[in-house]
């Protein structure tokens, strides 16, 4: 899947200057590349959609088409919060199957949340930003929303009795789920939410919250994780404690075989790049290099796919970077990565932060186990 700027500009839809002043304009408003060059006057929306869904490998689908849908759609399949937040819009269901529309289809969180909501099967079409903000004043929406379905993306980090496991034993492979939260006896106390506010994570709401922009301890570590109850929290509390040592921070998840953007951290990090990006896990990329160990740490060759994580963390480019995987039940489900501008990733950050990767893959693990 190739960069949208240079599939348009290879494609002739625009040139090289226009791509430059589209990068610069959405960076400085904070949108899309895509929209922002249909808001230039630079392509029109079907050329747009033609050229992302050959970049996502999805069809396409345009504001008539889908209101089109809409019109015909008679019940509703989301809660108008989770359509809204996740800029999804179902538009039409077939047997076991829903079709979505989003302005990301590349986002496997996105999917695999409507899935788990509706139990079905979730095929995603493209549409621009434009026709989804139409589309969901249109959309039929469950209004109330089932007290067990928590579908809330920002994160109440809460406090709670669990006591702190000893540090050496929260990636041993004889944890017990139970020791590291309980998910159906958590107190609402009070609490700080976290956004995922690119490029930083800032805390927004009650000051008196156990959580701040940065985890100063390894034990302060030890208890979030251990609060934590949803995957969003563990993928945070990684990326706060992390950034005590590293200047630029991303986290990347891994599902149905690819890597997608997930949190990141740090400037100049382009956030509209992380959340987009989403490679087959089978591609040949720096994720590759620490197959089979602990972590790598050394630097970025060049190549399709590591070009693209390096736009992400945005120059100057690293001198070395580090990379630590989320391990869960021996499978890979996640990847840190990250740098200090201008000079290399000391040892002992790294062995810092290679059992901080275990022990973020073992409290997800617990959060899976437990929601079975």
């Amino acid at each position: 899947m190739g960069l949208l700027g240079e599939m348009l500009v290879e494609r002739g839809a625009i040139s090289v200057d226009q791509l430059h002043k589209g990068l610069a304009s959405s960076r400085q408003v904070g949108q899309r590349l895509g929209t922002q060059l249909v808001n230039l006057g630079f392509i029109d929306e079907r050329s747009l959609l033609e050229t992302l869904a050959e970049q996502h490998g999805v069809p396409f689908v345009t504001e008539k088409m889908l209101v089109e849908f809409l019109q015909s759609l008679d019940a509703g399949l989301l809660p108008e919060p989770m359509v809204r937040k996740l800029r999804a819009v179902p538009f039409r269901r077939i047997r076991d199957r829903i079709q979505v529309a989003m302005s990301n289809p590349g986002d496997a969180r996105i999917i695999d949340r409507i899935s788990n909501f509706t139990q079905f099967h979730v095929e995603p079409f493209v549409a621009s930003d434009r026709t989804i903000e139409i589309a969901m004043d249109l959309v039929p929406t469950i209004r109330e929303v089932p007290k067990t379905e928590d579908e809330e993306w920002l994160t109440d980090i809460v406090q709670n009795d669990v006591p702190v496991a000893d540090w050496d034993q929260l990636w041993s492979a004889t944890i017990e789920p139970s020791s590291l939260l309980r998910i159906h006896s958590r107190p609402k106390a009070a609490k700080v939410v976290l956004v995922a506010k690119y490029p930083t994570l800032e805390p927004v709401g009650a000051t008196e919250g156990k959580v701040s922009a940065a985890i100063t301890n390894d034990k302060e570590f030890v208890r979030l994780l251990g609060t934590a109850a949803k995957a969003a929290e563990v993928g945070e509390i990684l990326i706060l404690y992390s950034s005590q040592m590293l200047d630029r921070i991303c986290v990347f998840a891994v599902h149905h075989g690819k890597i997608s953007g997930w949190i990141g951290r740090g400037l100049p990090l382009d956030a509209a790049e992380l959340r987009s990006f989403s490679v087959a896990a089978s591609e040949p990329s720096i994720f590759r290099e620490q197959d089979g160990s602990d972590s790598y740490l050394g630097p970025v060759p060049s190549g399709p796919v590591n070009d693209r994580l390096m736009e992400i963390l945005g120059p100057p480019a690293p001198s070395e970077v580090l990379i630590v995987p989320l391990a869960m039940n021996g499978r890979i489900k996640g990847y840190l990565l990250g740098d200090i501008p201008g000079r290399g990733v000391p040892d002992s950050v790294r062995e810092a932060l290679v059992p901080a990767g275990r022990a973020a893959g073992n409290a997800l693990a617990a959060i899976l186990r437990g929601r079975a």
